[in-house]
C-alpha cells in the first residue's frame, strides 16, 4: 500500500452516533452506543493517522443520521471522480447529499449509478494495485460495479458478499500490493476463487475473528490499525510478515457493525503506469 504520508482520508465526527434501528447482524438498539466512549476511541484514531503521516479532514456530522460516522459508505473518491453512493435502506439515504455537496466543492466530477441500482461508496470499492476490490449481493447491485469499472476505466475484481457480512471492506483488506487479508467464510465460492488466483500472498481469517471486524482494518506502510484487540491469529500472522500491529479499541463503532475502515474515507490516487 502506499505511503501513510501520501494518503488522504476523511472522517465525521461520532457527535449523532447511537443505535437507532436494526439493518445489519451487529446492530442492536438494546446494546446502545456510549457517546463518550465512542468519541475517546474515534479520537485515538484520529490521532494514530495523524502521527503515521496521513492527511486527514474532519467533517462535522448533521443530526438525524446516526450512521455517518462511516464516511465512505456514502460516496467512492478516485482521482478527481467520485462515484455518489445509493443506500438500499432508507434509514441512510440522507447521508448522500452532504457528500455530494462537499466534493462537487472540492472539485470532483460527481457520477451517480444509475436508476434502480444499489451501491455503497468506499465501504464497498476499494483501491488497490491499479485496480478496485469491489462487492456486491447484499448492500450493492453487481451491476453497479460494471458501471464504477466503465465510468473510471479501471479493471474492478468483483466479490459476492456473503451474511451476516454486508460490505467488502469486512471481508477484504489490502496490505500491500503482493498482499491481502480476507474472510474466506465472508465470501462465495467464486470470490475465494478469483482472490486466490489473483498471485498474491493471503492471509485468511477465521470466522470468529471476521466477525469482531478484523478485516476492517487500514494498513498505512509498515502498520496495520486492526479494529480489535479480539484477533490474536490475524495479530500474529501480520507480525511474522513483518508488520507493526496496532490494535484499537474500536468496540462502540463494532456496535454498528463498523470499524477503522468503515469509519475512514480515503480519496484514492490512480496509479500511474
Amino acid at each position: 500500500m502506499p505511503s501513510a504520508d501520501t494518503r488522504h482520508f476523511f472522517l465525521t465526527k461520532p457527535t449523532h452516533f447511537r443505535i437507532k434501528y436494526t439493518i445489519n447482524h451487529w446492530m442492536n438498539t438494546n446494546n446502545q452506543v456510549e457517546p463518550e466512549k465512542a468519541e475517546v476511541q474515534w479520537n485515538t484514531l484520529l490521532e494514530h493517522y495523524k502521527r503515521l503521516g496521513a492527511k486527514v479532514e474532519v467533517f462535522e456530522s448533521v443530526d438525524g443520521w446516526p450512521d455517518q460516522v462511516f464516511t465512505g459508505d456514502s460516496i467512492f473518491l478516485y482521482g478527481k471522480h467520485a462515484i455518489a453512493g445509493r443506500f438500499r435502506y432508507f434509514e441512510r439515504s440522507g447521508e448522500v447529499s452532504p457528500m455530494i455537496e462537499r466534493f462537487e466543492q472540492r472539485g470532483y466530477t460527481i457520477h451517480q449509478v444509475p436508476d434502480g441500482l444499489f451501491f455503497e461508496g468506499n465501504g464497498e470499492a476499494i483501491a488497490w494495485d491499479g485496480r478496485i476490490l469491489a462487492g456486491y449481493g447484499v448492500r450493492s447491485d453487481r451491476e453497479a460495479l460494471d458501471f464504477l469499472s466503465k465510468t473510471l476505466d479501471v479493471e474492478v475484481i468483483p466479490f459476492r458478499v456473503l451474511p451476516p457480512h454486508f460490505h467488502v471492506d469486512t471481508i477484504v483488506c489490502p496490505l500491500r500490493k503482493d498482499l491481502l487479508a480476507y474472510v474466506p467464510s465472508g465470501m462465495d465460492e467464486d470470490s475465494r476463487r478469483r482472490i486466490e488466483n489473483l498471485g498474491v500472498d493471503l492471509i485468511a481469517i477465521d470466522q470468529d475473528e471476521g466477525l469482531e471486524l478484523a478485516c476492517n482494518s487500514m494498513a498505512l506502510g509498515d502498520d496495520v490499525i486492526v479494529s480489535t484487540h479480539k484477533a490474536p491469529k490475524f495479530h500474529k500472522e501480520l507480525e511474522k510478515v513483518g508488520f507493526t500491529v496496532i490494535p484499537l479499541d474500536l468496540s462502540e463503532f463494532a456496535k454498528s457493525g463498523g470499524g477503522a475502515k468503515c469509519l475512514t474515507l480515503e480519496a484514492y490516487a490512480p496509479r500511474l503506469d
